[in-house]
Order: C-alpha cells, then structure tokens, then sequence
C-alpha cells in the first residue's frame, strides 16, 4: 500500500486539538500533523486567570487523548497552500521554508487582535488574546496605574474587572452606548456595568478613537469629543483579525473568516477540507442556514470534533452519510463576584424579558425572536440556566 501523505491541522487552539483527536478516535489510521507558532494553550485562562498574578506557562490545554498520537510542529506557520494540488507551504523559526502534501486539511488557524486604524504608534499599545499577550500586560496592571481600554466587549471587562481588582485606575472607551449591549441586550448590559461603576470604573461610553499620543510609545488617547486621555496602559479590546491570508487564492469565501457548508466543509474547493474554531463562518442547525461566526470558547470545541469526525469518515471511506453541525453555543465570563453564564445566541434575539431578579443585580434573562426561545443569559444562576442547554437542542 502506498504511504498516505498526513491530515494536516492548522492550529493548535481547542477546535484544532479537537479535530486531531476526532480524527483518531474515529480510526483515522494516517499521521496527524499540527502546526502552530505556539503551544496548546487554555485560551479562557489567559482573560480569567492570568491576569490575576504573574503569568507562567502552565496553562496547557487538556487533551482527551495521549499527545504522542499526533505529529507537532511547534514553531512554524502557514505561509501558503494550494488546496487543489493538496498542498501547504510553513515556514520554521528560524525562515527555513518547506512544502507539505495533505491527504486531508483542517483549517483552524483563528483569529488575532484587531488594532484601529488611526493615528499613532502602536508601540505600548496592548491587546489580550495569547498567553503571550498576558505576560506582556500583567506588569503594567500595578496600584495607581492609569489604565485605558478601548472596548467594552467581554474582554474589555474582563480586563477592567482584573485591572480594578489589582489597584489600578481604570477607564473603559466604548462606541456603545451600553457596555456588553451588543452581545447581552442593554438591560443585562446596565446591570454588569452598574457593577464596574460600583468599583470604580469610569465609562466613556458612545465614543470613538481618534489618535494615539505619545512619541516612541501610546501615552494618551485623543477622542471624537476632542478629549485626550492620559494612560500608564492601552488595552485595545476592539475586536479580531481572522487569520486567512495562507488561504488566498484559492476560490475560497474570506469575507469574514471561512465560510462553510452545513457539514463544516469549505466551499470553493473539492479538496478534503474542513473548517472549524473562531475561523468558521458556518450554519447552525439548531439556528436555520444562516451562517455565523461564533467567537466562544466551547463553540470553538464543538466544532473541532464535528470537522475531525466529518473529515475521518470521508477519508476511511465508512460509508456513513454526513451529519449537519447542530450545538448550543455557550459562555461565561467572571467579573468580580458576577458569575455570567450563556447558552444560545442572545445577539440574535429581538425580544429580551428578564423572569428572574433580586436587589443584587442578579438575574435570568431570557431572549427570543419568531421561531421562539434562542437564548438565556444568567448572573450568578449558574445552575438555574443550566436546564436551557436541553431546551435550546430542542430547535431542531
């Protein structure tokens, strides 16, 4: 029997370590490669728990199977590919380039931070996505400092809340007019905000960036009202950059990470490809063919064993007829003592009623549109929200 050139998987975040591992425990017989810049990392412990302490390398992502399975090569990056010709080309450490052949592809490359684009340097201009990224920030976050973070996202406030909590002086830019409204809907918005206020966090909320001061290093921050706001920190939480340029040229949809088919395999190719993690742009049976990129965590597992189970069934020829991808997104997000858990796609909804509430601010919220219940969001009622996971997987 000829030797079989290797699946290859671009990126080692949690959707690609899940689709190595769905591969191989659905008897995918071949050599499985990964290829990354950097190590395996539990990404929600770098906004949760990094920040709180010193940063050291031990927050590795747990793995479901023995990592000497797989093939690593750590330290490289993607440079290119031909997808037809089953090809990629990476590049080392070091600039040596080489060229790969892949029996089968698994795109899970992710995103990076987005910086504005105004005037200014970028030197000492901060964003929080690596564990890298959180070793760079955790010195600046020291008592007294003047920290200003551009977003009001959940990054955004997750950094305020750490920042708060270690002394710091902390300013929050956003252009919503509610912090967390876009994704949360302005009454849950309001209240994870009265708690920031309450601690003392100042918002700017409905503004936007203008520059950047500062020579050699981002100093101030000059807004549309004309203000200009002295900073010891910038934390840009603006957003993220999908990581598609390896992907040109090859008739694929770029518009907004990669788009996908129902079964996360990319469209514009014949080629063994699938698509999963932050990347993915793809449908949702439980939400209708509407394509969407979901940037949460667990999303981003769901889908890396979808794509690795879909892709080992083509390529060991079982014979088994292809499953749409179906999963409740879900998140959550610790800000000083506010528990907040997600299930669904609030963002979506068009009605939000709040059915559970106390003096605290603690609540259940829960959203709808025409097809009905889509999502629920709770603040400190973890278990509560719990039950709405089998609700939601009732869509179908």
């Amino acid at each position: 029997m000829p030797q079989m050139n290797p699946v290859v998987v671009v990126g080692t975040g949690i959707a690609g370590v899940r689709a190595a591992e769905a591969l191989r425990a659905h008897k995918y017989p071949g050599e499985i490669l990964l290829i990354s810049p950097e190590p395996p990392c539990y990404r929600p412990a770098v906004s949760k728990e990094a920040l709180k302490e010193a940063p050291s390398d031990g927050f590795e992502l747990p793995m479901k199977r023995k990592s000497d399975e797989f093939t690593w090569l750590l330290g490289y990056s993607v440079q290119a590919s031909h997808l037809d010709e089953q090809v990629v080309q990476v590049i080392d450490e070091a600039g040596n380039a080489s060229t790969l052949n892949f029996e089968g592809l698994i795109i899970a490359s992710g995103l990076r931070p987005r910086h504005l684009e105004v005037p200014g340097t970028l030197n000492g201009r901060l964003s929080l996505r690596t564990l890298r990224d959180a070793q760079l920030l955790e010195p600046h976050l020291t008592p007294g400092a003047q920290v200003v973070i551009i977003g009001s996202g959940f990054i955004g406030c997750e950094v305020a809340a750490l920042a708060t909590q270690r002394g710091c002086a902390v300013t929050v830019i956003s252009p919503e007019r509610v912090p967390l409204s876009s994704a949360l809907g302005e009454e849950v918005g309001q209240r994870i905000a009265a708690k920031h206020r309450s601690q003392g966090v100042e918002f700017l909320t409905e503004m936007s960036v203008q520059s950047f001061g500062g020579d050699h290093s981002a100093t101030s921050v000059r807004l549309n009202d004309g203000s200009e706001i002295i900073a010891d920190v910038i934390v840009e939480a603006v957003g993220s950059v999908a990581n598609t340029e390896w992907l040109q040229g090859n008739s694929l949809d770029l518009s907004n990470g990669v788009l996908t088919d129902q079964f996360l395999r990319a469209v514009g190719t014949n080629a063994s490809v699938r698509v999963c993690g932050d990347i993915a742009r793809h449908p949702n049976a439980l939400y209708g063919p509407t394509v969407r990129r979901i940037e949460h965590w667990t999303t981003a597992g769901d889908l890396g064993t979808h794509a690795g189970r879909s892709l080992a069934k083509q390529l060991t020829h079982t014979g088994e007829s292809e499953t749409p991808f179906a999963a409740v997104p879900a998140f959550w997000s610790d800000q000083y003592d506010l528990q907040i858990q997600s299930f669904g796609l609030p963002s979506i909804a068009t009605e939000v009623a709040v059915i559970e509430s106390d003096a605290d601010g603690n609540c259940i919220t829960e959203y709808s549109d025409a097809s009905g219940l889509v999502g629920v969001v709770g603040i400190n009622r973890t278990s509560e929200v719990a039950r709405y996971r089998t609700l939601l997987n009732a869509r179908i």
